[in-house]
C-alpha cells in the first residue's frame, strides 16, 4: 500500500493538440519557417489534494468559437490540430481520471482553456481574479486580439472560479524567488505555489512545486515559449509581446526566469509551448 503521508506529488505532461506558426514569433533568433507549438498542460497527482490539472490545451470549444468571422482569423493565423486521441478526456482516461479535482488556468487564452469544456463534469476552476475580471472589458474584436474569441469568452464568463489572490502567501519564499512578487500558497501546505508571471496576457501565473517525485518543477505557462529562448536570451520579438501583453513586464519576467535558472539549476522549467518539453506522440 502506498504511504500517502510520505508520498510526493507526481507530475505528468500532456500535449492537448498543437498549432503551427513561424518560429520567429516565439524568439528573436527564430526562423521564418513555420513550426509546431505544443498546447501543453500538466496533470499533478497529489497525495493529499487529488488530481490537479494545470491548463487544458485545445478543445472542441476552440474550433466552435473560431468557426465564423472575424474569429476564424485566429485559426487561420495559427492553424490548430487536435487529433481525437489527444483530446483532454482521452488523455485523462489513461490515468483512470474522468474529472480532475481541480483545474488551474494559468491565464485565459483560448489554447489554455478550451479543453476544459470537453470534460463531461465541470470541475472546480482556480484562476486569477485579474484575468477573469478582464473578460468583461472590450468588444468582440478586442477580445479576439487578446487571444480569447468571443464565443469562448462567453463560456468562460459563465464559470464561477476561485481566485489565487484569495490564497495566503507562503510562510517562506523559496530560494531564488525573491524577485517574483505575489506568490500564493494554493493549499496552505507549501506543496503548490502560484507564481505571478506578468507580461503575457492578463493575470498570468505559473505553478511551482518545490517537491515532486522527479524534483522541483516550475510550470511557467507562456512566460517563455521555449527553453531554447531562455538559454539564448532570445525573448519573442516586440510584435509578439506587445500584441498579447506588456513588453516591459514580459521582459522583466523573462529575465527573472533566466536568473532563477542560474541560481536554481535543480528546478525544471516547463514552458507551455516548448517542443523540447512536450512529446508530440499524440499530436
Amino acid at each position: 500500500m502506498r504511504d500517502l503521508a510520505n508520498a510526493l506529488p507526481e507530475l505528468f505532461l500532456l500535449q492537448i493538440g498543437h498549432c503551427r506558426a513561424p518560429e520567429i514569433l516565439s524568439r528573436r533568433k527564430g526562423r521564418l519557417r513555420p513550426v509546431d507549438f505544443p498546447a501543453g498542460a500538466a496533470l499533478i497527482l497529489h497525495p493529499r489534494h487529488g488530481a490537479i490539472l494545470f491548463d487544458t490545451g485545445y478543445g472542441r470549444a476552440f474550433f466552435e468559437a473560431t468557426a465564423g468571422f472575424p474569429e476564424r482569423l485566429y485559426r487561420w493565423m495559427t492553424p490548430a490540430t487536435l487529433p481525437e486521441a489527444a483530446r483532454l478526456p482521452q488523455q485523462l482516461a489513461r490515468f483512470g481520471i474522468d474529472t480532475p479535482d481541480l483545474v488551474i488556468l494559468s491565464h485565459l487564452h483560448a489554447d489554455h482553456v478550451a479543453g476544459y469544456f470537453d470534460l463531461t463534469t465541470a470541475p472546480t476552476v482556480l484562476t486569477s481574479r485579474e484575468a477573469f475580471e478582464a473578460l468583461d472589458r472590450g468588444g468582440r474584436l478586442a477580445t479576439l486580439k487578446a487571444g480569447c474569441p468571443e464565443p469562448l469568452r462567453q463560456r468562460l464568463k459563465a464559470l464561477r472560479p476561485s481566485f489565487i489572490e484569495n490564497c495566503a502567501p507562503p510562510d517562506l519564499i523559496p530560494e531564488g524567488f525573491a524577485d517574483f512578487a505575489g506568490l500564493r500558497d494554493i493549499f496552505g501546505d507549501g506543496s503548490v505555489l502560484a507564481v505571478p508571471l506578468p507580461g503575457h496576457g492578463i493575470g498570468q501565473f505559473g505553478l511551482f512545486l518545490p517537491e515532486t517525485s522527479t524534483g522541483p518543477q516550475f510550470l511557467i505557462a507562456d512566460a517563455a515559449w521555449s527553453l531554447r529562448a531562455l538559454r539564448e536570451n532570445a525573448p519573442p520579438p516586440n510584435m509578439s509581446v506587445m500584441s498579447l501583453g506588456n513588453k516591459g513586464n514580459y521582459l522583466k519576467t523573462f529575465l527573472n526566469l533566466r536568473m532563477l535558472s542560474c541560481v536554481r539549476s535543480d528546478i525544471r522549467l516547463l514552458p507551455s509551448h516548448c517542443a523540447e518539453t512536450f512529446s508530440p506522440t499524440l499530436c
